[in-house]
Order: C-alpha cells, then sequence, then structure tokens
C-alpha cells in the first residue's frame, strides 16, 4: 500500500515505519491519546464535580470525605451550588438557540436559492433532532471543556436508495480524538480523526459475521482486552493532485470533475473533440479527498472502507475555553474555576451543621426541688400549650429555690456565618455570574438596573455560547458542501422557514441555473451545485421569544396608533400565538384597506398609481425602440452622409433619452423598496431597542414617569414614520409623472423628426463629391 501523507512521523512499537492503513490509524490514535489524556483526566474530574450530590460525594476530596464521615463520623455536605451556575449558561443558550443564515457569494449564485438552502438546513436539523446533538456538546464545553457531534449520511429509509444528510449526538466526548495539530477553534483544520467504542465480542460477531474474535490475542493498547473489543470509525485526508481551469463565463472548474468524454485542449474545454467554452487560465493544485474506514479489534485490514462525498471533516467540535500557555494546551469549562469556592461552601456549611449539632438544645435548666410534684407538668412543657408552669419557689424548710431558667437557643458563631458569605459570594465571582442572573434580589432596584446586572452576568460567560455559534456555523458548512453531493437525483424536498412553516421545492441537479419557478404544484426548482455560498450565524433571542416581544410591541402601538390595523392588521394578528390566530389574519388580508396592498402570492404591491405609471414608462419605452430601429433601418439604406450623419445623431439623441429613462423608472423602484425597507427598519429597530432609563435613584418614581413619557414619544416618532413614508411615496410619484411628461415630449420630437426624414427630399453623393437631390426618379443639380 503506498504511504499515506503524514505517516513518515509515526513509528510503531518495534520502531519501524507503519506501513498498512491500520497500522498508522493505530499510530495516530496512540499519538492523539498521549496528547489528550492530560487534560482528559482533569476533564472527567471537572465532570464528576459539577454531577456531585450527597450519595457520591464527589465533590469532596475522597481522603477528607473517607476521614470525616466513615471515622470521624462527621457532616459531608454537598450544597451543588456549581450545577446552577452551569445550568445558568445552559438554559440561556437553549432559550437563544443560534441560528444559520446562508447567503450567495458569486455572480451565479441566487438569493431565493440560498433562503430555500436555509430552510434545507433548518429541515435537516429538524428531521435530525440536531437540538439533543447541540445541548449535549454545549454541556460537555461547560462542564469539562470540549464536546462533540458529528455529521453523516444515511439511507432516508429501509425501502429507499436516496441518501439524506442527518446530525447525530456524541453523548460521551473522552471516545473522540481529532488530529492534535489542527490548531482552529472549530477543528476545520483537522486531517484525522477517530470516533471510538467499546463492544463485546459477541456484539462484534453479529454486526461482522466475517470476522473471528475469539482468534485475537489481547492488546495492552486495549483494541481487544478480555470480553471486549474496540471499534473505531476512522476519517483522514489525502492530497490529490488536480488541475483547475477558469473558464470564459468566470466560473472555475476542477479536471476531476469532467464528465465523460471531456478534455481540456488547445485552451478550450471539448467534449468529444468539439469545444464548448474557452480557458482563460489554468494550473495545478492539490485536493481534499476525505477517505472513512471501520476498523475493529485484532482484525489487520479494515471491516469497511469508502470515500468521504464531503472535503470537510464531518465531527464537529465545540470548546470552553482553550489556551495555549508557553506550548501546553489548556482545555477547560467554568467548573475548573468554581470547585475551590464549592468546596469552601460545602465545607462551611458541614461546620456550621456540626457546631449546631452540638450545642446544648435542653429548654430549661430546674433544681430537682423547685419542679418536685410538677414533674409530670415539665416533663410535657414541649408537648403541651399550658398557659404557666408551676414550680417550687421555697423548700420545706422556708429557703428560696431558685426558679426554673430557659436556656439560650443555639447560635451560630459569626465566623462561620461570615464564611459562608464569602463562599456564597466567591461562587458569583468566580463565574461572573450577578445576583440578579439567579432571581435573588441586588442592589439594582429598577427594572432596567437588573437587566444590566444580568447582561454583565451574560457578558462573564459569553464565550460559551460563541463557541457554539462558531460550532453551529462549521456545521453548516459541512451540510452546504454535502447537499449537491448526496442529493444527486431530482427529487422534492422539505424546507423550514424560521417560524417553523413548511414548505416544498424542487431539487433539480441538472438545472443550468441554481433558480427557477414554475406554475407546478411545487413552484420552486433550484439547483444547490450552481454558485457559491456562505455561512452567517445568528444569535440572540430565539423566534419565538422575538414573536411575543413584536406581538407586545405591536399590540402597544396599534393601540396608541390605531389606523395601522387598517394597513398592517394582518401583520399585527399573526404575531399572536393564540388558536386561530392565523384564520383572522387571513381574514384580516381581505379588508379593502389591506387587499389592494398584497397580491396574490401574499407579496405587498407597489401602489396602484406607481405601478400604473411605469407601465405607461415602459410602453413609451417600446415606442422609442421602435423609432430607433426605423432610424436604424433607413440609416442602413441611405448613401448620404449628410443624412447619415442626422440619423446617427438623432439616435444617439433617443437611445440616451432611453437610457435615463430605464434608469429613472429602476432608480424610482429601488427607492419605493428602499423607503419601505427603511420603515420596517425603523420600525424593528424601536421595537427592539428598549428605552434607556436612568439608574436607580430616589426619584424612581420620576424616572419611571420620565421613560414613558420617552416611550410615548417614541410611539409617535413611529407614526411619524408611517406618514413620511407615504409622503415618500408621493414624492416618488410625482417624479414618476415629471419623467413620463419629460418622456412624452421626447417621444413626440422623435416622432416629428422622423416625419421630417420621411418627407425630406433624398440626397445623394456622386464620385466627384457633388451632393445632387433625387425626386420623383429625376435629377437637378
Amino acid at each position: 500500500m503506498a504511504k499515506r501523507k503524514g505517516s513518515q512521523e509515526l513509528v510503531k512499537d518495534d520502531g519501524k515505519e507503519p506501513k498498512s492503513l491500520v497500522e498508522i490509524a493505530k499510530a495516530r490514535y496512540e499519538r492523539a491519546k498521549e496528547n489528550y489524556d492530560s487534560q482528559r483526566l482533569l476533564s472527567i474530574e471537572d465532570t464528576r464535580f459539577v454531577m456531585g450530590d450527597s450519595d457520591n460525594g464527589w465533590q469532596w476530596p475522597q481522603a477528607i470525605y473517607r476521614d470525616r464521615a466513615n471515622i470521624n463520623k462527621k457532616p459531608c455536605l454537598t450544597v451543588n451550588v456549581t450545577a446552577q451556575h452551569c445550568n445558568q449558561i445552559i438554559n440561556q443558550i437553549r432559550q437563544n438557540r443560534p441560528s444559520a443564515r446562508i447567503l450567495p457569494v458569486d455572480d451565479h449564485a441566487d438569493v431565493e436559492t440560498a433562503k430555500i438552502l436555509g430552510g434545507m438546513l433548518r429541515a435537516i436539523q429538524a428531521e435530525s433532532s440536531a437540538d439533543t446533538a447541540h445541548d449535549t456538546g454545549a454541556e460537555h464545553a461547560i462542564y469539562g471543556g470540549e464536546g462533540y457531534w458529528r455529521i453523516v449520511t444515511e439511507y432516508e429509509d429501509y425501502n429507499s436508495f436516496n441518501q439524506v444528510i442527518r446530525i447525530r449526538p456524541l453523548m460521551n466526548p473522552l471516545l473522540v480524538y481529532v488530529d492534535p495539530d489542527a490548531k482552529e477553534p472549530d477543528r476545520s483544520d483537522a486531517n484525522w480523526g477517530f470516533v471510538f467504542e467499546d463492544i463485546s465480542k459477541e456484539r462484534a460477531r453479529e454486526d461482522h459475521p466475517d470476522v473471528d474474535p475469539l482468534s485475537w490475542v489481547e492488546d495492552p493498547r486495549g483494541w481487544v482486552k478480555g470480553d471486549k473489543v474496540r471499534r473505531a470509525e476512522y476519517f483522514w485526508c489525502e492530497y490529490v493532485d488536480d488541475k483547475l481551469y477558469l473558464l470564459e463565463d468566470g466560473t472555475t472548474v476542477l479536471k476531476s470533475e469532467f464528465p465523460d468524454g471531456f478534455e481540456a485542449k488547445d485552451g478550450a474545454i471539448l467534449n468529444d473533440g468539439v469545444p464548448v467554452v474557452g480557458v482563460v487560465y489554468e494550473r495545478s493544485t492539490k485536493r481534499k479527498q476525505w477517505k472513512w474506514c471501520k476498523l475493529l479489534g485484532g482484525e489487520t485490514e479494515p471491516v469497511d472502507e469508502r470515500d468521504w462525498p464531503g472535503q470537510y471533516f464531518p465531527i464537529i467540535t465545540v470548546l470552553g475555553k482553550e489556551v495555549n500557555v508557553n506550548g501546553d494546551i489548556i482545555r477547560k469549562g467554568i467548573v475548573r474555576d468554581l470547585k475551590d469556592p464549592a468546596r469552601m461552601l460545602n465545607y462551611s456549611f458541614s461546620a456550621a451543621v456540626e457546631t449546631l449539632a452540638l450545642q446544648n438544645k435542653v429548654p430549661y435548666l430546674a433544681a430537682n426541688d423547685a419542679i418536685e410534684g410538677f414533674e409530670d407538668i415539665w416533663g410535657a412543657a414541649n408537648l403541651e400549650n399550658r398557659s404557666y408552669l408551676p414550680w417550687n419557689h421555697v423548700d420545706d424548710e422556708g429557703n428560696p429555690i431558685p426558679k426554673p431558667e430557659r436556656q439560650p437557643t443555639a447560635s451560630m458563631p459569626v465566623a462561620q456565618v461570615q464564611m459562608l458569605q464569602l463562599a456564597t459570594e466567591q461562587m458569583r465571582a468566580a463565574s461572573g455570574q450577578q445576583s440578579a442572573n439567579f432571581g435573588i434580589k441586588s442592589e439594582a432596584a429598577s427594572g432596567v438596573g437588573i437587566q444590566r446586572l444580568k447582561q454583565q452576568g451574560e457578558i462573564a460567560t459569553f464565550h460559551f455560547p460563541d463557541n457554539l455559534a462558531r460550532a453551529l456555523k462549521y456545521e453548516a458548512k459541512v451540510i452546504l458542501d454535502l447537499i449537491p453531493k448526496v442529493y444527486e437525483q431530482q427529487r422534492v424536498v422539505r424546507i423550514l422557514g424560521l417560524d417553523g412553516k413548511q414548505e416544498s421545492a424542487m431539487l433539480n441537479p441538472d438545472m443550468p441555473q441554481a433558480y427557477a419557478e414554475t406554475n407546478a404544484s411545487v413552484e420552486k426548482i433550484f439547483n444547490p451545485g450552481v454558485g457559491r455560498y456562505d455561512v452567517v450565524i445568528d444569535t440572540g433571542p430565539s423566534y419565538a421569544t422575538q414573536r411575543q416581544e413584536a406581538s407586545a410591541a405591536m399590540t402597544e402601538l396599534a393601540s396608541k396608533y390605531p389606523p395601522l390595523m387598517d394597513v398592517a392588521g394582518d401583520i399585527v394578528m399573526r404575531t399572536y400565538d393564540f388558536p386561530m390566530a392565523e384564520e383572522l389574519a387571513d381574514r384580516m388580508k381581505k379588508l379593502p384597506t389591506i387587499a389592494p396592498l398584497i397580491d396574490e402570492k401574499g407579496n405587498e404591491q407597489i401602489p396602484p398609481q406607481a405601478q400604473a405609471a411605469m407601465q405607461q414608462m415602459e410602453q413609451q419605452l417600446q415606442q422609442l425602440d421602435q423609432a430607433i430601429q426605423g432610424m436604424e433601418q433607413e440609416l442602413s439604406q441611405t448613401q448620404d452622409k449628410q443624412r447619415q450623419a442626422e440619423l446617427k445623431a438623432q439616435m444617439e439623441e433617443s437611445k440616451r433619452i432611453k437610457a435615463e429613462t430605464e434608469n429613472y423608472v429602476l432608480r424610482a423602484q429601488k427607492q419605493l423598496d428602499s423607503d419601505k425597507q427603511q420603515a420596517i427598519s425603523e420600525v424593528q429597530a424601536a421595537f427592539q431597542q428598549p428605552v434607556q432609563q436612568p439608574e436607580a435613584n430616589p426619584e424612581q418614581e420620576a424616572a419611571e414617569a420620565d421613560a414613558e413619557a420617552q416611550e410615548m414619544a417614541a410611539l409617535q416618532e413611529l407614526a411619524g414614520m408611517v406618514q413620511q413614508l407615504a409622503g415618500q411615496n408621493e414624492q416618488v410619484m410625482q417624479a414618476l409623472q415629471e419623467s413620463t411628461n419629460l418622456t412624452v415630449q421626447a417621444i413626440s420630437q422623435m416622432q416629428d423628426a422622423i416625419v421630417r426624414a420621411q418627407t425630406a427630399p433624398k440626397r445623394a453623393t456622386l464620385s466627384n463629391g457633388r451632393t445632387i437631390v433625387i425626386e420623383s426618379g429625376a435629377m437637378n443639380g
């Protein structure tokens, strides 16, 4: 077998260079294991610590726990505040899940195709229950510093030949090893990696009938150990020589991508010897070819092997915090910084309970003579509600007897109370989270102040959701690369909107353009293989949260500005999530004030007046085209140089007027779209940005009144925006009308010029340079 890239730095136990695929894989595994082991031992301790409770005692050092609990019989309490600090971050991520957005990159990509690919990505995530994989990876990153999930391809069903893309969780990150030379946080630059599992020999025999696990010898490296064998999925990358061509139309193509019968020769791409398209430039390159195989126990050859269709490593890595300290990689989550404050808290609570337990619990101290004859009453004093307790105040000789004295209740030393408070504060200081994040009363009194404290706590732990967003971006890139390679046949695919609304689109890999529409039941047709696309990640509140906020804002705006319901009542109604809200919105669309603004497909229309003006201008442009064609025809027939010059000048002027008119129509259309988008953006920004309020102060009521006044001013400003937009539309209409009038005048002038040209005497130039006039077949000199 040929030597694979990267094998030269690997050696086997006997000091020889590995030759076979299995030997190279196992040598790489040993190298990765040596690199990861020290950090993963700490990761295991961190994860055990956050999962500690009173039964397992994982938050106590084993030696101290054994001495206190088993030998000295002292309390060893576990107050697991660490888990709550982690849950704040985890649940914040679940509430505000990052989402991927697909954008077109080159001229061959299409915006509509990008939207379909985004919807297709969401459908793949939904069908894969990808939230489980994302949450599991994020939790392990927050606990121990690293988490993983993977992308797989599989058959759509047991009776289908269609391949689909799925996202699968990796529940145990310690069974994943990625190329230790990879430097990117998402490990997108890795050249190899493993996913392991330990199975029984019986399971190995069932899954792989062709192997004999009983013939394997014990392996000290763990591949065969007792009744267990190790099974691994091994990914590795090979770099293959190829040639890249830049075509005349600006696209690039690799030689390996040529269909059968195509070749590059003499500066062109040929199909069976016939030139198809020219080649502008060519160069040698190396392309990635990912491969996959399955290794099992003591087998010397892979039990399965094939090419991986994508160009990206399909194991997604999400990190907690990773820093290179003088060549040593330090990788951890948030738990490691909380362990000592948490131990201090546990010890303080345990010591406080021990102190209280050792204090005297007898409520009274009394002399025997004082309660003589009343022993039953005093014995039940803590069980019965009596109005008084009798006692003997003198003895038989008349000497006074001290009365029974109530003992002070058990109390905690001040130092222990302060230690408990200090331990709690240190937990928050170590995590950076504030009391407001846990719903505890804080120093801020106003709602704005509390919200700012929450934001400070979220900023302190923002690197965790940010690393998850980076991993999700890489996941989207892997899937985006796989879609045209896995979905190779025409089929109807499911797409999901941000609101969860389901639609369908036709994937046609043979279509020459990126997007098209038809009148069939599935209107949208796209080809994901045409054009290049990129991924961006949107972070912030989820769609459901945004919808609730929009609903509250629109309801308040509609109450302050009722005319809004006459033009956007259907939009306002769709923000509600109560039953029948969609039906109400559909009915409101039919209102006479809303219906003219929406076409059959639900898209907002251009105002009728502007649309009529634009149609009129298009008709006038067609007349200009006819006039120009007439002049071109006459120019080709006449030999009179003076007449040719006149016609050329008139044609140039006509073309200039046509270009200016087309440009004006385009600018008017863009202005209408820009005004509409600007108004929408300003309204959305006003909904999303909270009104700034001052910090809490003694004049809190005045501050709240001022804030309410600012809110009212903002709502009035929004109403003004709506009116301003209407005014801008009127200005555009007036400008369109003026341009129409100018175009009509220009057309009239062109028509007069054409008539004059047709009725003017015809001239001709003789060979001697003399110009003659031709009328009714006669020549006059």
